[in-house]
């Protein structure tokens, strides 16, 4: 980051009124060695510098944060500040209602900025999680979900970047016949399967489809014959040999492990991936990613992208909200947002910040999004309890072919009403703790 960039910030925030003294309790996400938390020290530095009256004190809690956040607040401790997937902010903290609202801060300037940061930010990334027109969380860093793929394995099997459906097929038959795969998956990790259904549902019935669908606590909805197509078409992978059989008994990290050893072309996971196998790829590695493709005949964009924010939220019980607030919009300037994507190698959600080379066409994916919604559609955010006990395992069951698609649809008919009878009688149901976070 060029030093009159920053000089310029310091200047500004100056300029401001100082604050009282302050000291901010920030429970972060990250590790303390992690790139991310070494940019948000950088950061928290210049703040200090600039608010003398301000100092923090932060704790690295890693992905287990939210829980042990939670414990703290029934302990009766205080803490300003969290840091977290937004998904999981979404379904916990927020609908917990620990959060305070930052509407407030959209509405403001982040330093040196002319326009309110709602206008600045990424399409899509400031309302995602919106409740009740209140805003509660403030997205800082952004994953793309898209397949990330060789550029010189494609070039290798004569296939252009797919397009459609068919395109993605005849990816895996052109790659077939170069003898190397046309998908990785890990069997293991549930999570990453269940995109493609999310994916095709929505490229079928259109953003907001999975959201829809639970909705209906009859459990009738999941009977749409767009449910057993995106079903089938996920089968369909496994039946054209996109996927190779051994995959099935792939366990985290073997499936992405094959691209990076030049025997797969392509993955479906969110834009950590190049980070994740910066090691075992190399430098000169050529990443490319590609949308989700559309469906033919159906109602969405290959524009509609699903997302894995990372957000901070300020919590009910900070005695310290004005403060907090303002930190946030030095996290989201534009110095501030430099920062993070180069020395955390991540995207942000600033609009005009040059994300890491490996990741500039799921920039241009994400500055184009007609249409943004969560992890698998939602549904880790809406009901996070009905994904991690009853979807996910009976996707994944489908997903690696012990049942059929048929099957799964009618189970997940009969377990959605269980699940709402079940809420209904006020049975404790377990909520999902587990991290996507990278």
């Amino acid at each position: 980051m060029a030093a009159r960039a920053v000089g310029a910030l310091l200047v500004c925030l100056a300029a401001q009124p100082a604050f009282a003294a302050t000291r901010l309790v920030y429970w972060s996400m990250w590790n303390e060695a992690e790139p991310q938390a070494k940019a948000l020290k950088t950061i928290i530095g210049r703040y200090e510098k600039a608010n003398p009256g301000v100092t923090f004190q932060v704790v690295w809690n890693g992905r287990q944060n939210q829980t042990k956040v939670r414990g703290a607040i029934a302990a009766g401790s205080q803490i300003d500040l969290v840091d977290q997937d937004a998904d999981q902010i979404a379904a916990g903290l927020v609908r917990e209602g620990q959060a305070f609202p930052l509407n407030a801060l959209f509405d403001a300037k982040a330093p040196g900025d002319a326009a309110p940061l709602r206008t600045i930010l990424m399409p899509g990334t400031a309302e995602l999680f919106a409740k009740d027109g209140k805003f509660y969380q403030a997205p800082y860093i952004y994953n793309t979900v898209n397949f990330w793929y060789n550029k010189e394995a494609l070039t290798q099997i004569g296939a252009a970047v797919p397009q459609s459906w068919e395109d993605l097929l005849l990816m895996c038959q052109k790659a077939q016949a170069k003898k190397l795969d046309g998908l990785a998956i890990e069997s293991n990790v549930a999570s990453y399967n269940a995109l493609y259904f999310s994916y095709l549902l929505e490229r079928l019935q259109g953003s907001g489809a999975i959201s829809k669908i639970l909705d209906d606590k009859s459990g009738a909805a999941w009977a749409d014959p767009a449910v057993l197509a995106a079903a089938g078409m996920e089968r369909e992978l496994w039946d054209k040999k996109c996927i190779s059989a051994d995959a099935r008994g792939f366990q985290y990290p073997q499936g992405q492990q094959t691209i990076a050893m030049g025997e797969t072309v392509a993955e479906l996971v969110g834009s950590w991936l190049p980070t994740e196998l910066a090691d075992s790829a190399g430098k000169d590695f050529a990443w490319g990613s590609f949308p989700f493709p559309t469906v033919k005949g159906g109602a969405g964009k290959s524009t509609d992208l699903q997302a894995a924010l990372l957000s901070f939220v300020v919590l009910k019980n900070s005695k310290n909200t004005t403060q907090a607030i303002d930190f946030l919009k030095f996290v989201l300037s534009e110095a501030s947002q430099k920062t993070i994507a180069e020395a955390g190698n991540v995207g942000v959600t600033r609009q005009g910040v040059k994300w890491p080379g490996a990741l500039a066409s799921a920039y241009l994916q994400a500055s184009k999004a007609t249409a943004l919604t969560p992890l698998v559609g939602g549904m880790q955010t809406k009901l996070p309890d009905f994904y991690a006990t009853i979807f996910e395992p009976l996707h994944n069951q489908m997903f690696l072919g012990q049942i059929t698609p048929e099957s799964f649809v009618k189970t997940l008919q009969a377990k959605t009403r269980e699940y709402w009878n079940a809420h209904a009688a006020g049975q404790p149901i377990a909520q999902n703790q587990r991290s996507a976070a990278k």
